[in-house]
């Protein structure tokens, strides 16, 4: 069994997603982006591939008169200010040449400073990344109580210091460009002060600023904490979508990978069935199209499989493969059927037919619906677990016996946890 990791594609030739050439557009159109800064949002669902469409657009960058820093915000939540750990990871990079580094110091202690007064105290070291070290923050938090006024032109000349910084960093014509991967993990006030530090402290520089997130959340989040402040302006100001307008200057859209395309990359992980069409229908049918979604199923089905063959020594057949997928999308899908079938295994067979025969005769509906077990009358109006069970056209999967259901049960337990993972 070789699993399917999660580790986001870096070379063009591992890009089975093909997200080249919308890496090419988008590349040419922000070289083109005049004048800086510029906030880019590249917006994608969940699991969609937004990490590796990014780390194809960092390689792409490399040989050109570009410097790039990659910022994972989540990695900071809950620990420090998110927004200053942004500030310090580029000054990190910064100090690095010999030049800058004390312009680089000089910035990050205003940006410490930026993190006490905002209440984050001796944890502001965390965010710093190495530029101001663990051992000195007690003392300089000292020399900011006695040296405020100093500190207060520091701060307020922050955004020019920084973009000079930035010039002499990348050059009189170059740039840099910054990767904020996976903001929308954040807690919403973190990924919101990220957001808002991009116009409060960055506002002048020689900055192209990626982020990428999933817009719906996003939109959430802003809509919530403007919502109540702004009740009774119009929905066009009061909209969350209409904040983040102000943020990110170009939106770009990650291509929905087709279901073919996921197929193809990922039927060589499932070595019994990777060409089966009926095995690839019931995914597509019962989980759609999301990426990280099918390779966690993938790597959890080919789990049960080996351990199905391990306690029972038996080998599965392909209707039984078959039955043990079905039976993995219900459980990850539909759960509250799933936890009918563990008191109730037959409840498979009975709803299976049921949806048949409302599908061969419509007008059956209601008597038949009468006719069915209290606990699977709710079940009836589920036109994805319908499509699911009754999947296929000239093959229809056969609902395994009631024993076969409560083995499967407990094999995909002992593979993938509790039925609430």
């Amino acid at each position: 069994m070789r699993p399917l990791t999660d580790n986001p594609v870096t070379m063009p030739e591992d890009d089975s997603f093909h997200f080249g050439p919308y890496v090419d557009v988008l590349h040419a159109a922000v070289q083109q982006a005049t004048p800086l800064p510029l906030t880019v949002g590249v917006f994608g669902s969940w699991g969609a591939g937004k990490s590796s469409f990014l780390r194809l657009w960092e390689r792409r960058l490399q040989g050109e008169a570009t410097r790039t820093i990659w910022f994972n915000p989540w990695k900071y939540d809950r620990k420090v200010e998110v927004w200053a750990a942004l500030l310090h990871t580029i000054l990190a990079e910064m100090e690095k040449k010999d030049t800058l580094k004390e312009k680089a110091v000089r910035l990050a202690k205003a940006a410490t400073w930026l993190s006490v007064r905002a209440g984050l105290g001796t944890a502001a070291a965390l965010g710093t990344g190495g530029v101001i070290k663990g051992g000195d923050v007690d003392e300089l938090l000292k020399s900011l109580s006695e040296e405020d006024s100093q500190q207060y032109r520091q701060v307020n000349s922050f955004e020019f210091d920084f973009a000079d910084a930035v010039k002499e960093f990348v050059g009189e014509n170059g740039r840099l460009v910054v990767f904020v991967d996976d903001l929308d993990r954040c807690t919403p006030e973190s990924a919101m002060t990220v957001l808002e530090s991009l116009k409060l402290f960055l506002a002048h520089s020689q900055c192209v600023f990626v982020l990428a997130l999933d817009l719906d959340v996003l939109a959430a989040i802003a809509t919530n904490k403007f919502g109540e402040a702004l009740k009774g302006a119009p929905s066009e100001v009061v909209s969350g979508m209409a904040y983040l307008d102000k943020i990110v200057q170009l939106p770009f859209f990650l291509p929905e990978v087709g279901f073919e395309t996921l197929r193809e990359a990922f039927k060589p992980y499932v070595p019994d069935m990777g060409d089966d069409p009926f095995f690839w229908g019931l995914l597509r049918r019962g989980l759609g199209g999301n990426p990280r979604r099918l390779k966690r199923y993938i790597n959890v089905y080919n789990m049960a499989v080996a351990v199905f063959h391990a306690q029972t020594s038996r080998t599965l057949t392909r209707q039984s493969r078959l039955q043990l997928a079905v039976l993995l999308i219900i459980r990850t899908q539909h759960r509250d059927f799933f936890h009918t079938l563990t008191s109730e295994p037959d409840s498979w067979l009975t709803l299976a037919r049921y949806f048949d025969q409302v599908q061969t005769s419509p007008n059956t509906r209601g008597r038949l619906h009468m006719d069915l077990p209290d606990y699977l009358r709710q079940f009836t109006e589920d036109g994805a677990l319908e499509r699911l069970l009754t999947h296929g056209d000239t093959e229809r999967l056969v609902p395994p016996d009631d024993s076969v259901v409560l083995t499967m049960i407990s094999t995909l337990r002992s593979t993938a946890g509790p039925e609430d993972f």
